[in-house]
C-alpha cells in the first residue's frame, strides 16, 4: 500500500512540475510584426469568421461596450501565435481552446495565481540514473501509466 501511494504521489510531483515549467511558456502571448509574422496570414474575413465560430462553440458573449472588439484583438494575436508554432517542426501543436480570447496577462493572473509556497522537496537517488544503465530516448509516462492525459482543471488553487 506505501508503494501505491508514492507512486501515486510521484506522479502527481511529475506533472505539478511538468505544468509549472510549461506554464512559463503558455501560448496565450501577443505577436506583432517584429517577431517575424509572415506576410501569407489568415485575411480579416477568415479571422473574423474563425472568431465568431469560436465565441458560439464556447458560449461566450461580451456586455461591456467594446469588449468584443477588444477579446477580438487577443484572439487574432492568440491565432498569430498559434499558426507560426504549428509551421514549425516541433514535436507538438498548439490550438484554440475557451482561453484564446484573454492576454498574456489575464491568463497569467486567474489561472497561474501569484501565490506561491516555497516547499523543498527532500532528496532521494532512488530513481537516479547509475553508470551503465541503459536508458531510452523517449518515453511517453502516459503509456506508462505514470501521468494521467491532460484535462483542464480550470481554476484551482494549490
Amino acid at each position: 500500500m506505501g508503494l501505491v501511494r508514492s507512486s501515486s504521489a510521484m506522479s502527481m510531483l511529475l506533472l505539478m512540475l511538468l505544468t509549472v515549467s510549461s506554464a512559463m511558456d503558455m501560448s496565450i502571448i501577443s505577436y506583432d510584426q517584429s517577431h517575424g509574422i509572415k506576410s501569407s496570414w489568415r485575411t480579416d474575413d477568415e479571422v473574423m469568421a474563425l472568431y465568431e465560430e469560436w465565441l458560439v462553440k464556447h458560449g461566450k458573449f461580451y456586455n461591456a461596450i467594446g469588449e468584443k472588439e477588444k477579446r477580438f484583438e487577443n484572439f487574432k494575436d492568440n491565432l498569430r501565435f498559434i499558426d507560426e508554432h504549428n509551421s514549425e517542426e516541433k514535436s507538438y501543436k498548439v490550438g484554440l481552446n475557451k482561453f484564446a480570447d484573454l492576454s498574456n496577462e489575464e491568463y497569467r493572473s486567474t489561472y497561474l495565481g501569484t501565490k506561491s509556497r516555497k516547499r523543498t522537496p527532500k532528496s532521494s537517488d532512488r530513481y537516479k540514473s547509475r553508470v551503465g544503465d541503459s536508458l531510452p530516448d523517449f518515453v511517453d509516462w502516459r503509456k506508462e501509466g505514470a501521468v494521467p492525459e491532460v484535462k483542464d482543471q480550470g481554476g484551482c488553487d494549490i
